[in-house]
């Protein structure tokens, strides 16, 4: 499919309807579309996790986009399916993204989002991730630097989980 048809396709394919719709149109493009999103463009751009997700389970109340907003932006012109590709993610994520709260150290004007890696041997940590600069700590705010797996998304509940463990941990040594 040409780059311009497939464009087309994009933005007709669209479900605008709500932000579960949105997030599910743009998994389906994606889906529906494996000769120019193949193994390589999704594994490039970290689209096979966002799509293999189940979004009810990850979708957050408050995400930082605007619908209204989102048709202008992503309809406009993408040079490559790579942009293609990065564009889609960017919308997937901040769909899915929950704050943590703190500043990143790096890049203060962003805020830290919860990311969960999954690595080889399908054990998982949850982590705190800078989305602009990639500065990326553990919960206990020391720097992060591998090993390396690949990076999902996390629930309310995977958080507040790691939040009671900490705390739990906590409680115990002072005991």
């Amino acid at each position: 499919m040409s780059d311009k048809k497939l464009l087309n396709n994009f933005c007709q394919e669209l479900n605008m309807g709500s932000f579960l719709a949105y997030y599910q149109s743009l998994t389906k493009f994606v889906i529906n579309n494996p000769e120019e999103f193949n193994d390589e463009v999704r594994s490039a751009w970290g689209l096979e996790e966002l799509i293999s997700i189940d979004p009810r389970k990850y979708l957050v109340d408050q995400p930082d986009l605007c619908l209204k907003m989102e048709a202008k932006r992503l309809s406009g012109k993408h040079k490559s399916i790579d942009t293609l590709a990065m564009s889609i993610r960017d919308t997937l994520w901040d769909r899915v993204t929950i704050y943590s709260g703190k500043d990143c150290p790096i890049t203060p004007e962003n805020e830290l989002r919860f990311i969960k890696i999954v690595y080889e041997n399908n054990s998982d940590r949850i982590l705190l991730e800078c989305s602009e600069c990639g500065w990326t700590e553990d919960i206990q705010g020391n720097q992060y630097q591998g090993p390396i797996g690949k990076v999902f998304p996390v629930t309310i509940d995977e958080v507040e989980n790691t939040y009671d463990n900490i705390r739990g941990s906590i409680d115990k040594r002072k005991k």
